[in-house]
Formats: structure tokens, sequence, C-alpha cells
């Protein structure tokens, strides 16, 4: 695959046909074809079309202390990202998804309007991370917020900033703290505009008690755009790209206790702009976008992978493949929102698709 710059160009179905043996006139026995597991559900489309979310579970409204609240997660929040249209084509915007009545409402916007920020659920609260702004130039000035609510229609108010500014990570709820792992970095002062971001391998802890940020062992490769999960309290860093090599299959697992990062089995392509999400002890892992001298594409793939037996397989391939997207897991499904439909910032879409296995 060559290597393109992604900005450079930013600005299924699951059916599997039976047919005959090619050449022999013998019918394929169904038997000896493997199906694709799983189902896909067209759901009510999100309120506006938006790409480079990091969706993530909360309440409807608060119950008793933030973090004592009894009930599983109950809706689906996505906060900023990148639309068709709107100031500079970023919003502030933050929407929730109810699956009881299928619908999308508004809750209470961002401070300011940020794309790729990291929506994490953590002790009750839901923390929105870094991210971009956008000025009138289109440059993507990298930010080191870190916002929180308790209720969706409660103001957010600011925390500990990050040591420094940091988008396109993986952000994640680990034994009560919050991890940032990977992602892009200023490479110095400026901080204007994409080419003056670098890949990084830096991992961060927050500390909500103390309100503080703290240096962990940092991930061993540095890249940006790759999906992030956690299974058994060890978190899982999936696929990603990197500006000069591309798209990459790694996976790394972080384990708190030894502060220690470790190899799993790499995906079996190479994905980046992908979705994570757990159902039932697994790993789900949805789209992402490729780019080659003629443009690029999305991926339709998706794949299941099971930490124990450290393997992946092939589930049934997403009816809308899309980049830039998130997942979220409710209940016994995985909702995947939003996205392109193409690589790059065209074909923004509105899509909801429900997975379930």
């Amino acid at each position: 695959m060559s290597r393109i710059n992604r900005r450079m160009v930013v600005a299924g179905g699951g059916a599997l046909a039976v047919a005959a043996a090619s050449g022999t006139g013998r019918a394929i026995d169904v038997h000896d074809v493997e199906i694709p597991l799983g189902a896909w559900t067209r759901m009510a489309d999100m309120l506006f079309p938006v790409q480079e979310i990091y969706p993530a579970p909360f309440w409807k409204a608060p119950i008793g202390p933030a973090s004592l609240k009894p009930e599983p997660f109950n809706i689906i929040v996505n906060a900023g990202g990148l639309t068709p249209s709107g100031t500079y084509n970023v919003t502030a915007a933050v929407t929730y998804y109810d699956p009881l009545d299928d619908q999308w409402r508004y809750g209470a916007s961002l401070p300011e309007a940020r794309h790729h920020i990291a929506l994490v659920n953590n002790n009750g609260f839901l923390f929105g991370v870094g991210g971009f702004a956008r000025d009138a130039g289109g440059g993507w000035q990298m930010r080191a917020n870190n916002w929180r609510i308790g209720g969706i229609n409660e103001p957010w108010e600011e925390m500990a900033r990050l040591p420094h500014p940091q988008a396109e990570t993986v952000c994640a709820s680990l034994g009560g703290f919050i991890h940032v792992a990977g992602g892009r970095a200023p490479a110095g002062s400026i901080n204007r505009d994409w080419s003056d971001h670098i890949d990084t391998d830096e991992h961060w802890l927050y500390d909500p008690a103390e309100d503080r940020w703290s240096a962990l062992a940092p991930l061993p490769t540095p890249r940006n755009s790759a999906a992030g999960v956690v299974v058994n309290n060890v978190l899982y860093v999936i696929g990603g790209r990197t500006v000069n090599d591309g798209n990459t299959s790694d996976v790394d697992v972080y384990d708190p206790l030894s502060d220690r990062w470790e190899k799993a089995r790499p995906m079996p392509k190479a994905q980046a702009g992908l979705a994570a999400a757990v159902l039932r002890g697994k790993i789900y892992v949805f789209g992402g976008e490729y780019f080659t001298p003629g443009g690029g594409g999305v991926f339709a793939e998706a794949w299941e992978y099971d930490p124990r037996a450290d393997r992946w397989r092939a589930i049934a391939a997403m009816p809308r493949p899309r980049h830039g997207l998130g997942a979220v897991t409710l209940s016994n499904s995985i909702y995947v929102a939003g996205g392109a439909l193409q690589a790059g910032g065209t074909g923004t879409s509105a899509a909801l698709d429900r997975f379930e296995i």
C-alpha cells in the first residue's frame, strides 16, 4: 500500500453467495461454507452527518452519587466532530441516542467546537479529552482540554488539562482512571495545522480523585487513528496508522499492574480510522480507511477478536462501510455511528447501524 498522507485527501452487505464451483459444474455444499456471524439492523439516523467521532455510553440522568450509579448504561452520547456544514465544518453539538424509542436528541453543547474529541465514561462522569479546533484557514489546531459532565443536560466543567495537546488518540477508562495513549501531538511550539504535529507514543493517566495527570509506559508503536477497548482489566490498542508508513495491523496490550505493554496477534488487515467495542468478553472491530495513489477507500470488513485464544475471525461485513465512526455497546448490541462513506473528508454520514451476534 502506498504511503499517502491522509491530510492530502481530507479538505456489506455481509451476505455470502453460494455458487457453482468454477469450471466443475459441481455445486458447493452449503456446509462447506463458513457463513460470517452477526446481523446488522439500520436504526434512526443521527441528527446530522458527522465523522471523526468517539461516542461513549452514558446515563439518561444522574441517579445518586455519580460514582454509585446502579443501572447499566442506557444511552449513547456523541460530542463534536466534522460536519459537511457549520463553522469551519466542526461542531460543538452534543447528541444522544435512546434505544428505547430509537431517537436522537440534543444535550448540553461542548464549551467549544471540536473534532476528534475522545469521550470516555469514568466513575459516573462523561469526559471529553483533547481533539482539534479549526480556524477559517482550515487548520487543525490541537487542544489539551479535559471537560466533564455528570448528566447529559448539565454544563461541561473544566478539569485538569492534558500535559500538552493530544488528539486522534485512544482514550479509555481502566480501574477508575482515564488512560490516553498514542495519537498525534505538536512537534514543537507551533500548533497551527496538521503539518505541525507528529505521531506520539505518549501514554498518560488521569486520576479523577487528584485531578491530575501522570506519565506511564509509552505505547510501543507511535501511531494515530487506532481503536481502543478494555477487556479483562487490560487496555487494547488496535490498528491505526503513522504518517510516514500508512496503516498498521498492530495490536498492543497494556497491563496496568505491571505498567508494561505486550504484543497480541495482529489484525487480519491493516485498518485505520476504525472503531471497536466489547461484547460478552470479545472485541469487535469495524471499518476504517486506506489510501492509494488513486485516492483510497473504506473498509467493509468487521472482525471478532477472542482475547483468551488470541485469535481473529471475520464476522458479517458492514452494510454501510465507513471510517471516522464510533462503536458503543449497550445491553447485548453494538451500535456503530456516523463516519464517512469515502476516504478522507467527503461522504460524511449520519448512519446508525446495530450489530448483534
